[in-house]
């Protein structure tokens, strides 16, 4: 079912949009005179500028960054700037175990905020999310080979764009002045393994005509597997949990074995697995399972990028425009067999599919240990490779379209000057079809292992549920493997289908309105619609849990609506005068209107001041939000996964507060459980519709300091650039989980009342792996809240400088040019107070963390060396991160995280040009084959991993080669 209400709205928006565009174009429009000036639409405003010179910082990336380091994935280029730190759960390494619909997802995550704050916009523009969980563009979906430029600017951006610009804007431009046609090919891949293949091949056109110009480009991508088999750091299992030493012995793999285990009260031993037609007790180190071996460290992605787009000139000073992208992202992120356990895998919920009593195929040692304990059913456990390894099939296509008018003219009805204006309309649409493969019905289950003879005295048997059995139940034998007709009634494909629909309209007018004795005063005025509409449809399965793995509502079908208001302004205030070659100050607001979150304001407010040429000063204060999206304010999905019992040999610690909670809830001091315990911990994680918008309050301040317009500076250094920004972001309400291991940690190591907002999603209970005990931690629950604050501080220096060799040596003009970009992040504060009143955590310092909670890297830098001489271009980006510890101490203990050393990577490539038409190029990345750090287990911030791919390295040294044809 579709949700049309709200159409008629957007509809008469757009219509008033196009009035508005009609009477301004029926403006007087007049020639200008005089010399033509360049004139720029900065990103973060829109207002018209004679440079690129902004008030909020904007750090530019060329495609020549892409090609630096053999890259085609745009996403995979930016996490290399230190403005920006991994995707967790949201890249192509990084999701295999983020659920069915985030698998094989790049987003980009500015400030380390969270993709979820991070707007991307495609030559000023939305596009559509690429989930339903946020509003998140999966950059897999755009294509690199017609990219100008990308602008990147770091500080709130509301006031200008709307909601979602927390941490900042990533503003894809691209080339739409191309004329003639190239083609191009690559062919990257790791040298060791000979994996991650990445064949890419790209064709595009352009051609202008009497009244406008038109583009067409195609692109083609292929990012292969790697398995963790291939690979030292995940080829086995692996167990760290300092103090104790890092371990990747058989003692560390999953209790839960191929053969099975099978739990029988007050046998002489606690289970028993069935191994080469023997019943024997169960022992980790001979019958563990070794899940890593069987796991993707890199998704194999596939990717199908269409984009166009075309301008026409109307009328003199009337243009209409047009763009189109379609992108398909194809991935296919194998994983190991599900781990079954009859007491946590309940049909429905409620019924355990155990093993009873009177089952006729139990080994004769086993029957005879089941009926001397005098139960009526055992709990088992299985892994179900036999039966089929799991994987998630994904194809993610997103379609946007583009229309509008743009245009501009010298003055409206006599008033001011240089005016222009844009009516736009934006419709996305990003759809996900999903296949989960290897699911077993758990129904199916419990129906096959309960049976009977087929008559009275048989020997053949059938199963006991008359309608089961009309349904295709067939006897289910556990003991000597799975034949076919088993696997054909167990084993079922789940899925979901998701949408994400965008429609914004979009229109304003920006022009000077009069002239000040330093300038004109210059204003945008604009309004803006938006609607969302999203829906999640999970397999009914799924639904009602019948099938192994989490059970997931679905979310319905819901449309959020914005409306807005906007204006901004720019004054100048002095201008060539002493200690003020340029005084300028700028501000903007925008009114906002939703039906989730209500009425809301957002603004930003600074200046700039030249004191004297070359020396900038900038000053800019921002008030932003970020909306709730479907993914938040409903559903509901289980989860399984590793949280560390805070209780486990809780004698040993010297946090009076946690002793005296973990005995209070009846722990023994010297609980140790199984590991196999720590790993099965489940737990519901859920939306809330009460959400309202987060705030941000982002202050960045800085300097500009541009060396060729100084009169004393020698020429070789006239175009070096040097840029200090620091940045100060408060953000409040925040929309996020406190996170099952912070509310473990938090329950036990807090005290007063407060606590029992964490205690309460606890759930301590028996587990067969710990005979005769009711305190092992069994569920921790989490919902999505406005509930946190956190504070983050830092600077961003930015050096370019370029030079003719000969400007150095007289003797040296043939050896021709040198540039050097150098970026650099440094975080000196990061704290969260997960709940109003508790004591803040300290995130400064740390590279990983939780699932739900990341630290902050204290330094980042990214420095790149290039070196042209003709024909030849040679380039060496060396990329630094900073030693940090592996988790947060607040969360995880001082005796719980490591160092981790700091990390220089270093990419060198060659380029020629063989004639005008052809360039051939090829480089090589990770030089040194930097290997990445082991993390504790739990700590590297993704389930599943023991290391963050996006700050290390995975792949080892690679190489890629490519041409490119143009005519």
């Amino acid at each position: 079912m579709r949700t049309t209400s709200n159409r008629g709205r957007l509809l008469a928006s757009s219509m008033l949009m196009g009035a508005v565009a009609a009477a301004l174009a029926a403006a007087p429009a007049m020639a200008q005179e005089g010399a033509e000036v360049e004139e720029l639409v900065v990103t973060g405003s829109r207002i018209v500028r004679p440079n690129l010179e902004s008030p909020t910082p904007v750090t530019v990336a060329t495609t020549e960054r892409l090609e630096n380091q053999g890259l085609e994935n745009i996403s995979d280029a930016l996490v290399t700037l230190p403005q920006f730190a991994p995707s967790f759960g949201g890249s192509r390494t990084q999701s295999t175990f983020s659920g069915t619909t985030s698998s094989g997802l790049n987003t980009v995550n500015l400030r380390n905020l969270g993709s979820q704050r991070s707007l991307v916009l495609i030559n000023g523009r939305r596009a559509p999310s690429g989930t339903i969980f946020d509003n998140s563009v999966d950059l897999n979906t755009i294509p690199s080979a017609n990219i100008s430029r990308i602008d990147i600017m770091t500080g709130g951006a509301s006031a200008v764009y709307g909601a979602d610009a927390v941490s900042g804007v990533v503003n894809v431009i691209t080339d739409k002045e191309f004329e003639g046609f190239e083609a191009g090919f690559s062919y990257g891949a790791s040298l060791a393994h000979h994996d991650n293949i990445n064949p890419t091949a790209f064709a595009r056109f352009g051609a202008s005509f009497d009244r406008g110009h038109a583009g067409v480009t195609v692109q083609y991508d292929y990012q292969g597997l790697v398995s963790c088999a291939d690979r030292y750091l995940c080829e086995t299992d692996f167990f760290w949990s300092p103090p104790a030493a890092p371990r990747r012995d058989p003692g560390v793999r999953s209790g839960v074995p191929l053969t099975g285990r099978y739990f029988v009260e007050g046998a002489p031993s606690s289970s028993y697995t069935f191994v080469g037609g023997s019943v024997v007790p169960f022992a980790v180190t001979s019958h563990g399972y070794n899940r890593n071996a069987q796991r993707t460290l890199a998704i194999p992605t596939e990717r199908i990028m269409v984009a166009a787009d075309a301008d026409f000139e109307l009328t003199e000073g009337m243009n209409a425009f047009v763009e189109v992208n379609y992108g398909s992202s194809e991935t296919d992120a194998p994983f190991e067999a599900h781990p079954f356990s009859s007491d946590t895998d309940l049909v429905s919920g409620v019924l355990e599919p155990s093993i009873p009593a009177n089952y006729p195929f139990f080994p004769t040692e086993l029957a005879a240990l089941v009926l001397a304990s005098g139960d009526d059913e055992i709990t088992w456990w299985q892994r179900f490779q036999d039966l089929g390894g799991r994987g998630a099939q994904n194809l993610r296509q997103t379609v946007r379209v583009v229309a509008g008018v743009e245009g501009d003219f010298d003055n409206l009805f006599g008033i001011g000057s240089d005016w222009r204006y844009e009516a736009s309309y934006v419709f996305g649409r990003t759809t996900l079809d999903a296949v989960t493969e290897g699911l077993v019905a758990r129904d199916a289950l419990y129906h096959g292992l309960r049976l009977e003879p087929t008559a009275p005295g048989a020997t053949t048997y059938q199963c006991v549920d008359a309608v089961a059995r009309a349904q295709g139940c067939v006897p289910i034998n556990p003991f000597d493997g799975y034949s076919d007709a088993e696997r054909a009634y167990l084993v079922r494909s789940g899925g979901v289908r998701s949408e994400a629909q965008l429609e914004n309209a979009l229109a304003f007018l920006s022009g000077s309105l009069f002239e000040l004795p330093a300038g004109p005063l210059q204003a945008t005025l604009g309004v803006e619609s938006r609607r969302i509409t999203a829906f999640e449809d999970y397999s009914t399965d799924i639904n009602l849990g019948l099938t192994t793995g989490n059970q997931i509502s679905d979310s319905e079908e819901t449309t959020f609506t914005t409306d807005e208001i906007f204006t901004e302004v720019v004054v100048p205030v002095l201008r060539d005068m002493p200690f003020a070659k340029e005084l300028t100050l700028e501000g903007a607001y925008r009114w906002s209107d939703a039906n989730v979150g209500g009425k809301y304001e957002t603004y930003k407010y600074g200046f700039q001041w030249e004191p004297v040429s070359g020396v900038r000063a900038r000053v800019m204060q921002n008030r932003a939000v970020r909306a709730p999206v479907l993914g938040e304010v409903t559903g509901v999905a289980q989860t399984f996964g590793v949280v560390d019992d805070p209780c486990i040999l809780w004698g040993s610690s010297t946090n009076a507060t946690l002793r005296a909670n973990c005995q209070a809830a009846g722990v023994p001091a010297d609980y140790d459980p199984p590991l196999t315990v720590i790993q099965g911990v489940t737990g519901f994680v859920g939306g809330n519709p009460d959400l309202m918008p987060e705030i941000a309050d982002t202050l960045t301040y800085g300097v500009v300091l541009q060396a060729g317009r100084f009169d004393f500076m020698p020429e070789i250094f006239s175009d070096l650039t040097v840029s200090v920004d620091r940045f100060e972001i408060e953000l409040e309400g925040l929309i996020s989980t406190i996170g099952r291991q912070d509310i473990a940690q938090l329950c036990y190591t807090t005290s007063g009342p407060q606590r029992d907002v964490f205690c309460d999603a606890i759930t301590r209970g028996t587990d067969p792996a710990v005979p005769g005990a009711n305190y092992v931690l069994t569920a921790v629950d989490d919902q999505l809240q406005n509930i946190s604050s956190l504070e983050l501080s830092g600077v961003d220096l930015e050096v370019n400088w370029g030079f003719d060799w000969g400007q150095m040596f007289s003797a040296a003009d043939n050896w021709g040019r040198f540039s050097v970009s150098s970026i650099w992040t440094f975080y000196d504060k990061v704290k969260e107070v997960p709940i109003p009143g508790s004591d803040p955590i300290d995130f400064l310092g740390a590279a990983g963390g939780s699932t739900s909670d990341q630290g902050w890297l204290e330094t980042q830098g990214n420095t790149t060396f290039t070196w042209q001489v003709g024909k030849w271009k040679t380039s060496w980006v060396a990329r630094y991160i900073g030693e940090a510890k592996s988790a947060p101490a607040d969360l995880f203990g001082e005796d719980a995280i490591v160092d981790i050393d700091d990390h220089w990577y270093h990419d060198l490539s060659l380029r020629v040009a063989v004639t005008d038409q052809v360039e051939a190029y090829g480089g090589i990345t990770n030089l040194f084959d930097q290997e990445p750090p082991f993390f504790p287990t739990s700590q590297s911030g993704t389930q599943a991993l023991d290391t963050i791919p996006a700050y290390y390295d995975v792949f080892g040294r690679s190489a890629f080669v490519g041409i490119k044809v143009r005519f």
